[in-house]
C-alpha cells in the first residue's frame, strides 16, 4: 500500500506534469485579470462566461483551492523525491573509494600515467603539494610498495540540486501562505473620513482591519489640455485615535503599514451624507459612494450612488440607494432625497441620504504575507542553481608505484561530475609541477 503512494510521489513524471499545470494555471491567471470587481467582468465576458469562469476559479486563480493542491503536490512530491535521492548522494560524499587499484583509471574521465626518474619517497610529496595549490583537500595510504593517494574538490555541489529544492520550497511555502492569509480588496475614502472595512475582490463579506485609514485630502492634477497629470491622495493612519502614519500617495507609490498597502488605484466624483435617526436622537454620516459605515455593532450600511446616462453615455441623472447587511442577511433599497427610511432589521432606526459631488478616492488595499519568504527562496533558489550548474564537484585519485631505487610510476585520474576540460586541465598542471619539479 505504501510503496505504490511512495513510488508516485516520487515520480519525475508528476513534477513534469505539475510544472506544466501550473504553467497553464499561471497563463490562465496572466490572461484573464485577476480580482477585478463582478461588473467589470460581466462587462467584459458577459453573464454565462463570467459563470463559468467564476465556478472554475479563474477570477482569482492564485487563491482558488485547485490551485493550492497544485502547491501542495508539487512541495510533496519535491519533499520526496529529494528523500529518495539523498541515500545516494550521501553515501557518493561519505563512502568514496579512496585508492586506486591496478586498471581501475581506465574506468576514469580522465588519466595519465608517466615514469618519474626520483624516488617515490620524492614523487608522492611533489603530487601532494600540486592537488593542494589547486584547492584539493588530500588524503594518502601506503599499500606495500604502492602509496594511494585520494584529493577531493566542491564536494558540498553535490547537495546543489537540495539546496535547489529548499529554494523551490521556500517559494511554495511563501505562495501558499499568501493565498491562505493574503487578500486584495478595496476602499472608497471621501475626504475628511475615515474607515477600517475593506471589500476583498473575492468574496462579499467586508475584512475588518485593525486600524483605520483617514483620506485628509485627494486631488486631480491636470495638464493645460486638461488631460489627468497625477492622482494624490493624503493618507493617514489611525489606531487607537492617534495618527500614526501620514502620507501622500500616488499610483505606484502606495502607503504601507503593518503589512498592509493602500495603493491609489481610481476615484469617484460623489459623496453622501446618510442621516441615522432613532428615539435618541440623529447622527450625520459622510461616506463615498460604495463604502460602509457602521451602525451599531453588526449593521453595515452602504451608500450607494448610480449614474443615469443618455445614449451617447453622458451622465443626465443620478439614482442613490443604500445597501444594509446584518450578518448574513442583506437588503438594498432606493432612497430618494429628504425622505426617511426604517432600517431593515432595525425598524427603531431610519436612515435618509442627501448625495453631493465631491471627489474622493478609491484605494486598492494588499496584503502579502509571503512576499519576503518568496525573495528569500529565491534567493536560496538562485544560490543552488549557481552551485548546481556552475560548481563542479571533482575528484582525483593517485598511484605511485616503485620501479626500483630512483624511478617510480605515477598514474592519476580522476572524475567530475561536470566540466571534464576542466579536470583535464588541472591534472596536466599537476603533471607540469611534477616533472618541473
Amino acid at each position: 500500500m505504501f510503496k505504490p503512494v511512495y513510488d508516485f510521489f516520487s515520480s519525475v513524471k508528476l513534477a513534469i506534469v505539475l510544472l506544466i499545470s501550473l504553467a497553464v494555471t499561471s497563463i490562465v491567471g496572466t490572461v484573464i485579470e485577476q480580482q477585478k470587481d463582478p461588473e467589470s467582468y460581466l462587462k467584459e465576458y458577459g453573464e454565462f462566461t463570467y459563470k463559468i469562469f467564476k465556478f472554475l476559479g479563474f477570477t482569482d486563480v492564485y487563491h482558488s483551492w485547485w490551485y493550492i493542491a497544485l502547491l501542495v503536490l508539487l512541495a510533496t512530491n519535491i519533499v520526496v523525491c529529494s528523500l529518495r535521492r539523498f541515500p545516494h548522494i550521501w553515501k557518493v560524499v561519505a563512502e568514496p573509494k579512496k585508492t586506486l587499484p591496478e586498471g581501475r583509471e581506465k574506468n576514469l574521465a580522465v588519466f595519465h600515467s608517466i615514469t618519474a626518474p626520483v624516488p617515490a619517497e620524492e614523487l608522492v610529496p611533489k603530487v601532494l603539494r600540486a592537488l593542494k595549490a589547486l584547492k584539493y583537500s588530500v588524503e594518502v595510504q601506503e599499500e606495500g610498495e604502492r602509496v594511494h593517494i585520494f584529493a577531493d574538490k566542491n564536494v558540498y555541489t553535490r547537495f546543489g540540486v537540495y539546496v535547489v529544492h529548499l529554494g523551490v520550497l521556500i517559494v511554495l511555502i511563501g505562495g501558499l501562505i499568501t493565498a491562505i492569509f493574503g487578500y486584495k480588496g478595496y476602499m472608497d475614502l471621501a475626504q475628511g473620513t475615515e474607515s477600517n472595512l475593506v471589500m476583498p475582490f473575492t468574496g462579499n463579506r467586508w475584512r475588518e482591519l485593525p486600524f483605520s485609514v483617514r483620506c485628509n485630502s485627494f486631488e486631480i492634477e491636470t495638464y493645460p489640455s486638461g488631460m489627468p497629470k497625477a492622482y494624490k491622495a493624503d493618507l493617514s493612519v489611525i489606531e487607537n485615535g492617534v495618527e500614526v502614519k501620514r502620507k501622500v500617495i500616488k499610483v505606484n507609490d502606495p502607503l504601507k503599514y503593518k503589512g498592509i498597502y493602500f495603493y491609489q488605484s481610481s476615484w469617484g466624483k460623489y459623496v453622501a451624507y446618510l442621516v441615522l435617526k432613532d428615539a435618541h436622537g440623529s447622527k450625520v454620516i459622510k461616506a463615498a459612494s460604495g463604502q460602509p459605515v457602521k451602525v451599531g455593532d453588526d449593521t453595515l450600511v452602504t451608500p450607494i450612488v448610480v449614474e443615469i446616462k443618455d445614449k451617447t453615455g453622458k451622465p443626465i441623472a443620478i439614482d442613490s440607494g443604500v445597501e444594509v447587511v446584518k450578518g448574513d442577511k442583506s437588503k438594498t433599497f432606493r432612497v430618494l432625497p429628504g425622505r426617511f427610511y426604517p432600517l431593515p432589521f432595525d425598524t427603531s432606526t431610519f436612515v435618509s441620504m442627501r448625495v453631493f459631488f465631491e471627489l474622493n478616492t478609491g484605494l486598492q488595499v494588499s496584503k502579502d504575507p509571503g512576499t519576503w519568504i518568496v525573495w528569500l527562496g529565491s534567493t536560496v533558489l538562485i544560490v543552488g542553481l549557481i552551485v548546481a550548474f556552475f560548481v563542479p564537484h571533482k575528484r582525483v585519485w593517485a598511484r605511485v608505484e616503485k620501479k626500483g631505487a630512483d624511478k617510480a610510476r605515477l598514474v592519476i585520474g580522476g572524475t567530475t561530475n561536470k566540466g571534464v576540460e576542466s579536470l583535464e586541465g588541472e591534472l596536466e598542471s599537476v603533471l607540469s609541477s611534477v616533472k618541473t619539479a
